[in-house]
């Protein structure tokens, strides 16, 4: 008989447990697809620094090849036109 009078109250507890448990997880979705965009984000960044670097790193080259007297398009120093 006690048990039929507490019904209620328990089926209230499980029902707000089980929202409270639903919104958790939404909140935990929302952040996690937040991070993942921050995420790609960065990621974009990081492969457009490693392209300036490599493009860097190729003037550099060219630089150096240009001291010594070498160019890249095949001629030499003298006839370059």
């Amino acid at each position: 008989m006690l048990l039929l009078k507490a019904l209620p109250y328990i089926a209230g507890i499980l029902v707000t447990v089980g929202a409270g448990v639903k919104w958790l997880y939404g909140q935990i979705k929302e952040d996690r697809n937040h991070y993942e965009k921050l995420y790609q984000q960065k990621q974009a960044e990081v492969e457009e620094l490693k392209d300036q670097l490599n493009e860097k790193e190729i003037e550099i080259v060219k630089l150096k090849a240009s001291e010594k007297g070498a160019f890249f398009d095949g001629k030499d120093k003298n006839n370059h036109e």
